[in-house]
């Protein structure tokens, strides 16, 4: 299923082409021609292949999925693959990407995608509304679709910051068996985001420093712009990773501190009943002969001792701060 904007010097964009009127007017200059492609059927297979003559190649990655974004250069048109950030619908807090493949030529644009995309409904609703985006040229109705695309990055971006904020605060206060599980899924998918993004943004830097023919010298600092952005992405990411690997090695240290607390209170315990252990054992042996066993004051003696013993066993632990 596709969508058509056209527009004509000294005219206002028009919607709704048909493939005859799509032939007639890729042959027209002071023109540009948007074409959005979603779920791909035979008939817009059939409009990639005959109606834009594209590559074969560039046919297969616009409907098969692309593991990386990369750039590629035919002698009428760039492909350029990148990749959409959007929250799943049903889990907010999982993260998901959709593939969006770009076909630019001198007076037109292809977009495919297989899913709903924030960045290209965006720029069709400014079409609708009149902007001048097209009037600008196809290389500059790209910049404004990716520049989209990155600024919807940062409010995910933003959300995994927080959350990682969060574990951090979780580790110091009161760390669950849970949170190790937390650490681990953010681990995971930080590198899912660097992943992403990173190869993203050494693609825009090759449009920019490309000196591509279909990207107007006058148009590259827009693509510069997109670019810092991206720069600034990879950083708070880097940031999120270096905090999440702290918070690995934090939660060890608490969670072993809180081990050897334990420890160190079980120690201090057996330390204490050995002695009184040892008085009772002594005198729970079964000989005749044993004399504090007839003396009256015996059994109050040895309960006496073992206090006394226990105390000063604390004492000397707490001067020397073991407890």
């Amino acid at each position: 299923m596709h969508e058509v904007f056209y527009w004509k010097k000294g005219e206002k964009v028009k919607a709704g082409l048909t493939v005859e009127e799509i032939r007639k007017v890729l042959n027209e200059k002071d023109s540009l021609l948007w074409v959005d492609i979603k779920e791909a059927d035979d008939t817009d297979i059939d409009l990639l292949t005959n109606t834009f003559k594209f590559h074969p190649l560039t046919v297969e990655d616009c409907i098969m999925p692309n593991a990386r974004t990369k750039i590629e250069i035919f002698p009428h048109y760039l492909f350029l693959n990148m990749f959409a950030m959007e929250l799943h619908p049903h889990e907010e807090e999982e993260i998901k990407t959709v593939e969006l493949d770009y076909c630019l030529g001198a007076n037109f644009l292809v977009t495919v995608h297989s899913e709903n995309v924030k960045s290209v409904a965006a720029t069709k609703e400014k079409i609708n509304k009149q902007s001048p985006i097209m009037e600008k040229g196809a290389d500059f109705l790209l910049c404004s679709i990716i520049d989209m695309m990155v600024d919807n990055y940062f409010p995910i971006i933003n959300m995994f910051d927080d959350r990682v904020d969060d574990v951090s605060d979780e580790i110091f206060k009161d760390p669950e068996k849970d949170t190790l599980n937390k650490i681990y899924n953010l681990k995971n998918e930080i590198m899912f985001l660097r992943r992403t993004i990173a190869p993203q943004s050494d693609t825009v830097n090759m449009l920019i420093r490309g000196n591509y023919e279909f990207i107007t010298s006058s148009h590259v600092a827009y693509f510069r712009d997109v670019y810092d952005n991206l720069v600034r992405l990879n950083d708070i990411i880097g940031t999120s990773r270096d905090i999440i690997t702290g918070a690995l090695e934090a939660y060890n240290s608490v969670v072993s501190n809180k081990t050897n607390e334990v420890m160190k209170t079980l120690t201090v315990i057996a330390t204490i009943v050995m002695p009184l252990t040892l008085i009772a054992s002594i005198y729970g042996m079964n000989f005749r002969h044993m004399p504090e066993l007839a003396n009256r004051y015996g059994y109050p003696a040895a309960m006496g001792l073992m206090l006394l013993i226990a105390a000063v066993m604390l004492l000397y632990f707490k001067r020397k701060k073991w407890l």
